[in-house]
């Protein structure tokens, strides 16, 4: 295989994190330096002791099918796979021998009616529950797999274990933020969430009409966009100060704060109420953690109002009993007298505490009672 094969082989697999049709020039371009027929990207599910083929070249569906009605029993190659180590090869005429290939139904059923002679697998990736292996096969007419045709592939391996793993995240990163959209569509209040330098990084429905009406800079598209989402003009709010002032003050890491609260007035004298909240790196909605990110929630008039208790597990994920504690301790008492309250030994108590700061950007109970208190929701 050329340098140029070889870079566009590579260039595929990571085109595949996104298109999985990139996947198949890269196996097809395996097989053909490895004079294969046939090569996929094999699971093996540990826990149901299944294969399941999840990208092939050249696949003959009549011979998948044959494998798991009854050859997947008798397949010799399945007993190696436990005691394989990630990156090293299966082959079969090493692992068998001739002899044994000859007399294995396997082989002299199976094989021979799909006009195959040989097989090699590399373990790619092993999980908890599945393992992860580079399948090749060898057409009827050719010599079997040597360790030399597996050397000849080792420099693929790391690749497509990359490019696995990048493909793994992309569908996890994709889900959450399908999650995590469904889940701000619910709030029954605006969500903005802003870096330090007003660019709006994500935003429901509601907060999306807001958007312009905080930061007038922000793009004519946007500005639009909230307009006829709303039918209002954004000069009919005033805010009791300006937004970029408060975003600023919020987002500053030389004086972090734990929250900051505007009140937005229309010409028909409703008020609104605008919070805005830091979030800590680890948070899932800070998107860019190169740079501070700021929750705004607003609270329009005619909206039911926003309990405490929701604004904690809604926006900070803080569990039921974590926000119990926070409940009691925003009345101002000690954490001695909260956990006696609650009915918690003082020992959880101090857990529970300590995964309150860290989800809430808090470090002291001061800073914390703060918090709860510029939220200014009911209680």
């Amino acid at each position: 295989m050329s340098d140029t094969q070889m870079h566009e082989t590579i260039r595929a697999l990571y085109e595949g994190v996104f298109d999985a049709e990139a996947w198949q020039r890269s196996l097809g371009a395996l097989c053909q330096a490895s004079g294969s027929v046939h090569a996929a990207l094999v699971v093996l599910d540990t826990v149901h002791e299944r294969v399941l083929v999840n990208q092939v070249v050249n696949q003959v569906p009549e011979e998948v099918a044959a494998y798991h009605e009854y050859y997947e029993a008798i397949d010799p190659a399945l007993p190696f796979a436990p005691r394989m180590a990630v990156g090293s090869w299966y082959i079969d005429s090493r692992e068998l021998g001739a002899y044994a290939m000859r007399q294995s139904p396997f082989y002299g059923e199976f094989f021979r009616q799909f006009g195959l002679s040989s097989l090699m697998a590399c373990l790619v990736e092993r999980k908890p529950h599945y393992e992860v292996f580079l399948s090749l096969q060898r057409p009827q007419g050719r010599d079997h797999y040597s360790p030399e045709d597996a050397r000849a592939l080792d420099w693929v391996i790391p690749h497509v274990r990359n490019a696995i793993a990048l493909r793994d995240r992309t569908h996890q990163v994709s889900a959450l933020a399908h999650a995590s959209s469904q889940l701000m569509e619910r709030l029954p209040f605006g969500v903005i969430v802003f870096q330090d330098d007003g660019k709006a990084l994500l935003t429901n429905s509601i907060g999306e009409a807001w958007v312009r009406r905080l930061l007038p800079a922000v793009s004519i598209e946007t500005s639009a966009a909230a307009m006829s989402a709303t039918g209002l003009r954004q000069e009919e709010w005033r805010l009791s100060r300006p937004f970029a002032e408060a975003l600023r003050a919020v987002s500053d890491p030389a004086n972090p704060q734990p929250a900051q609260a505007l009140r937005a007035v229309d010409g028909a004298g409703r008020q609104a109420q605008i919070i805005l909240l830091p979030l800590p790196p680890a948070h899932h909605l800070a998107i860019d953690w190169q740079r501070p990110t700021v929750m705004v929630a607003i609270h329009e008039p005619g909206i039911a109002p926003v309990t405490l208790p929701a604004v904690l597990r809604d926006l900070y994920g803080l569990t039921p009993a974590e926000t119990r504690l926070a409940m009691q301790l925003s009345s101002g008492i000690g954490l001695p007298e909260a956990c006696e309250l609650i009915g918690i030994r003082r020992e959880t108590g101090r857990t529970q505490l300590k995964a309150i700061f860290t989800k809430t950007a808090t470090g002291t109970q001061a800073q914390l009672a703060h918090l709860l208190t510029r939220l200014g929701v009911r209680g």
